[in-house]
């Protein structure tokens, strides 16, 4: 059996604060450890007022070991053993080989108080495996002890006299000595600071002396006395440290430096009748009144006068002090009010009515809001009295200002919604919307500027629906405008967006004894409909071809449905041009190719080929071709954006910038969005477009513009092609920069 002998020369460490290092445990190996606890009675001896002079103390005053607490700890700081130490004694613990930490106490670390003893003892040992380990600790009393002394010319002077030993300078954490008191007390360690308290001339006094830094063991003894010449108070200060060194500390209070100030009130926030008024959701930044009372608050009453709060069981005078009952404190926490939870013996405090603008609703039906006038009166310890009176008031918010239109309501959206108030906070105005008046979703301003709340789009909702609209304050039943019903746009689409509804006129054909060939034109829409939505350019590109001779590059279509491969110009290009990966198709089903051409009555082509007498984009728009073009369509709906599906073959570096338009009633163009292609893309790509909205206005037209190229000299190629005389002329053509698009969508969000 290992023996192992500790004596703890001071003072018990708490585990987590140790900075020692242990060896970590070893699972392969066990052992055992036995535990001998003893108390250390001479460390409750109390200072006298001299140098090596101390009092024993009672034996009473030891706990019984049997009461002791053991726990043990790994070096995790897992706590593997808890148990008293009548328990514990003589019993074989068993543990891995390691290195652990043992405490075992007795009372309360923490309090303060006459009664208030802790011992401890804090060790670190070491399992060894195989071996049985007898641990001895000493538990030594881990507090300050503290006495204070009163001299003879001091008694003699003074009637009404005490003292105070504060902990750390805290308000509250302070132990009193009366003039008669002779017990010692018992207190955590850390800086301790002697206050003396007298009645001089009818007013009390206090003497506020250096604090002193102790350490757990150190036994002080505070002795006080007058000097009889000079009225000072010299104050001895003899602390026994756990090394049983005694030190001694003399230090002279001047009379004149004892604090006389009595207790003071400071209202802030308040006008200059001690008023405060506010608005819900509108108050002031700090609103309190800072008591200041050097000698410590005795009491701290408000005195209460308010219809409101006397409604809610609040009686005329509260001591917040004082311990109030938690209906009482409920009531006034309800106005707002704040105060901190330790008054008594505390130096400074207040009671705060910040809060109150965010706590109190005004109800206009209610026969008293709330209001009241208070009369707050400080004692301090010295019996020193402050009093002030104030008085706190929720006034009624003013009008608010708002005014939806059907213009804001979108398909899926509210845009651009405002609101203010004649008197109030504009942050707290609220645009609440429903379908049924019952359940309301509320959406807070984005921003506020000038006294003005602007809100952010409101989203998420249904196409077609009627939802009432208001704003309120603060979310308050009573302040909120009368619902307005707007009704979402529908979540309409152009026609013909695949252009799946296309036919072909056969506008000139020829047939000659080598060759025949037929000039067609190509609308985008049901040969029997009037419902028209997208129209091109080929009346344009598709003149009489003149002479006597019907060939393609004097009369061609620019915008052909995929459908009709033979007569597209990526069909062309493919097939006399070596260009492969121009595949003509729809992303689903028919697409429309967009493609410049070269046309003109009369054109030439020999074999050196020939440039054409004009060149145009190809072109396609909802609207309708003439002299002008009239672009857009009737279209009640603002949708978000626009999407499609494309390919492009770009022709001498050309580009080309599709775009959608929206407008108003009168003409004005109150929505754009665009998007650029700048190079080949040879298999389809979804775009978006988004649109920018200039105006709330609603809408009246829409437009969709797809070219060709966005150059205004488009290029294009002589590509011949292999029917009628010399083996192209017939179906030779000039081509350039072809965009094809299919499934156009509006997107609304």
């Amino acid at each position: 059996m290992r023996r192992t002998g500790v004596f703890l020369a001071g003072f018990a460490a708490l585990f987590s604060s140790c900075t020692e290092e242990f060896a970590v445990p070893d699972e392969t190996a066990g052992g055992e450890v036995v535990i001998s606890l003893s108390r250390d009675g001479s460390t409750s001896a109390v200072p006298g007022s001299r140098s090596g002079v101390t009092q024993a103390a009672s034996d009473a005053e030891l706990p019984d070991l049997a009461d002791f607490e053991v726990e043990i700890y790994n070096s995790s700081g897992i706590r593997l053993y808890r148990d008293t130490y009548a328990e514990t004694e003589g019993l074989r613990i068993p543990l891995n080989a390691g290195e652990y930490r043992l405490l075992a106490q007795h009372g309360d670390s923490l309090g303060i108080g006459f009664n208030s003893v802790w011992y401890a003892a804090d060790t670190v040992f070491t399992v060894h495996g195989q071996t049985v380990e007898e641990l001895s600790a000493v538990a030594r009393m881990s507090k300050v002890k503290v006495a204070v002394e009163y001299g003879t010319n001091l008694q003699l002077r003074y009637s009404q006299y005490h003292s105070r030993v504060r902990l750390d300078g805290s308000a509250s954490r302070y132990l009193k000595f009366e003039k008669n008191e002779v017990r010692a007390g018992y207190m955590p360690a850390g800086s301790l600071g002697y206050e003396f308290y007298a009645m001089v001339d009818g007013e009390w006094m206090y003497y506020p002396a250096e604090p002193v830094e102790c350490r757990p063991n150190d036994f002080i003894t505070f002795h006080a006395e007058i000097d009889t010449g000079t009225g000072d108070l010299t104050l001895v200060t003899v602390r026994v440290d756990d090394s049983m060194n005694v030190i001694e500390k003399q230090e002279t209070i001047p009379a004149d430096a004892a604090p006389k100030d009595p207790p003071a009130i400071a209202l802030t926030g308040f006008d200059g009748n001690n008023g405060y008024s506010f608005i819900e959701a509108d108050g002031a930044p700090l609103v309190q009144a800072d008591v200041v009372a050097k000698g410590g608050i005795k009491s701290c009453v408000l005195g209460i006068s308010s219809e409101y709060l006397a409604g809610l069981g609040v009686p005329e005078s509260v001591d917040l002090a004082a311990e109030i009952s938690p209906e009482i404190a409920e009531a006034l926490r309800s106005v707002g009010m704040r105060w901190p939870r330790d008054i008594a013996g505390a130096r400074f405090a207040n009671l705060d009515f910040t809060a109150s603008s965010l706590a109190v609703k005004y109800d206009r039906d209610a026969s008293s809001n709330f209001a009241g006038t208070f009369t707050l009166t400080v004692t301090d310890e010295l019996d020193r009295t402050a009093s002030e009176t104030f008085s706190v008031a929720c006034r009624e918010p003013g009008a608010l200002d708002f005014s939806p239109d059907e213009d804001n309501a979108f398909a899926r959206r509210f845009r651009g919604f405002s609101a203010g108030i004649s008197e109030g906070n504009p942050e707290a105005i609220s645009i609440q919307y429903s379908t049924d008046g019952v359940d309301w979703t509320a959406v807070g301003p984005a921003s506020v500027s000038e006294g003005t709340a602007s809100y952010a789009d409101i989203t998420g909702l249904v196409p077609g629906t009627a939802y009432q609209v208001r704003a309120i304050y603060n979310g308050n039943e009573d302040y909120a405008t009368e619902p307005v019903v707007l009704t979402t746009e529908t979540a309409a689409q152009v026609g013909n967006p695949g252009f799946e509804d296309n036919y072909s006129v056969r506008m000139y054909h020829q047939s000659v004894l080598w060759a025949s060939n037929s000039i067609y034109r190509y609308y985008f829409w049901k040969s029997d409909s009037e419902d028209r939505w997208w129209d091109t350019v080929n009346d344009l590109t598709t003149p009489d071809p003149g002479s006597s001779s019907v060939w393609d590059y004097r009369s061609a279509s620019g915008t052909v449905p995929t459908s009709d491969e033979s007569n597209t110009a990526s069909y062309h290009l493919r097939t006399y041009d070596g260009q492969s990966s121009l595949v003509t198709e729809g992303h689903t089903g028919t697409a429309a190719e967009i493609a410049t051409v070269g046309w003109g009555a009369g054109n030439t082509w020999t074999a050196a080929g020939t440039a054409p007498s004009s060149r145009t984009a190809g072109e396609m728009f909802i609207g309708t071709y003439g002299s002008p073009v009239d672009y857009g369509k009737p279209f009640p709906s603002r949708p978000t954006a626009v999407t499609f599906w494309y390919k492009y073959y770009s022709y001498n570096n050309e580009t080309t910038s599709p775009y959608v338009e929206i407008y108003a009633d009168d003409g004005s163009r109150i929505g754009y969005g665009s998007f650029r292609i700048d190079s080949t893309v040879v298999n389809f790509a979804k775009a978006r477009m988004d649109i920018e909205y200039s105006s709330l206005a609603k809408g009246s037209e829409i437009t969709i513009v797809f070219k060709s190229t966005d150059s205004s000299s488009p290029a294009t190629k002589a590509v011949w092609g292999d029917s009628g005389a010399l083996s192209g002329y017939l179906d030779s053509r000039h081509i350039g920069s072809i965009l094809t698009v299919d499934d156009i969508e509006l997107i609304y969000e």
